[in-house]
C-alpha cells in the first residue's frame, strides 16, 4: 500500500490580489461635504449681527482687507452687540475700551437699526468718543435706484 503524503489533501487556491492604490472615494466625499458646509457657514460668520440699517444714496464702502473693525450693532429691540457679543449699555464703554486697544487708528463702525431714535445713535457715538475712538462711521444700505 502506498504511503499517503500529508500534503496531498491540500489544495492551493490563489488569493484575490489587493490593488496597490487605496480607495480614496470616502475621503473625497468627506472633503466635498466639508467644502459645502464651509460655503454655507462663512457668509453667516462674516456678516456678524443682522441689523435693518437705513438707506442712503452716497455711500463709501468699508472694505479694508486685513483690518478688523470694531462694530457696534444696535438692533431694533434696543439690544447692543460689540462685534458679535451682546453687551448691556452700562458696560459698553468699558468693553469697547478693552476691545478697541491696539486699533486706535481705525474708526468704530456703528450699525444702527433704522427704527431706533436718533438719540440712541448719538449716545453710542458719545460712548465711542469717551473710549478714545479716533472716528466713528455709520453703516447704511445702498438705496436702490439711487
Amino acid at each position: 500500500m502506498a504511503k499517503k503524503r500529508a500534503f496531498d489533501s491540500l489544495t492551493l487556491r490563489a488569493r484575490p490580489r489587493q490593488s496597490p492604490i487605496p480607495d480614496v472615494t470616502p475621503l473625497v466625499n468627506v472633503a466635498l461635504v466639508l467644502l459645502i458646509v464651509f460655503m454655507v457657514v462663512m457668509p453667516i460668520i462674516q456678516e456678524g449681527i443682522r441689523v435693518n440699517t437705513p438707506e442712503a444714496v452716497n455711500l463709501t464702502e468699508i472694505n479694508e482687507q486685513g483690518q478688523e473693525h470694531v462694530v457696534i450693532s444696535c438692533k431694533s429691540d434696543g439690544s447692543l452687540y460689540l462685534n458679535t457679543h451682546e453687551v448691556p449699555l452700562e458696560g459698553l464703554g468699558e468693553e469697547l475700551a478693552r476691545v478697541y486697544q491696539g486699533k486706535e487708528h481705525l474708526p468704530v463702525v456703528i450699525k444702527g437699526a433704522r427704527n431706533r431714535p436718533y438719540s440712541d445713535i448719538l449716545q453710542l457715538i458719545e460712548i465711542c468718543q469717551n473710549a478714545g475712538a479716533s472716528g466713528v462711521e455709520l453703516i447704511a444700505r445702498k438705496k436702490e435706484g439711487g
